[in-house]
């Protein structure tokens, strides 16, 4: 059930579903899950600044996509190191960006604060 979630600027490259697609099957295929378990959301924001930069538009080495990566409490933290490279690596090679251009994070989601599928996940 990982969900990610990505800001970043608009980019070169318009199909952003096709990225977010590569982001959600890489993942899913490094946890070994189905695919449909796996969501990505994504979000162009209008204003990015890196110390005083401020581009219009996506750079390859800097002002990085932020992605946050939410999964359910009591992963390891190879698994979580594995979640992260996936992310990271991913979208780096689908956006053409400069390798590491990426920032990620993982938060986690303990028992009872998950509501999925008509439940409270425990």
């Amino acid at each position: 059930m990982p969900v990610v979630n990505i800001r970043a600027l608009p980019q070169q490259s318009g199909d952003l579903s096709a990225v977010a697609a590569a982001v959600a099957t890489a993942l899913a295929a490094e946890l070994g899950e189905d695919p449909s378990g796996t969501w990505v959301t994504w979000k162009t924001v209008e204003a990015y600044v890196e110390g005083r930069t401020a581009p219009a538009e996506q750079p390859r080495d800097t002002h990085p996509p932020l992605a946050t990566v939410l999964g359910f409490q009591g992963r390891s933290p190879d698994l979580i190191e594995r979640v992260l490279r996936c992310v990271g690596d991913t979208l780096a090679r689908e956006l053409g960006l400069d390798p590491g251009n990426v920032f990620v994070t993982y938060e986690e989601v303990g028992p009872g604060r998950l509501y999925e599928g008509g439940e409270i996940r425990r």
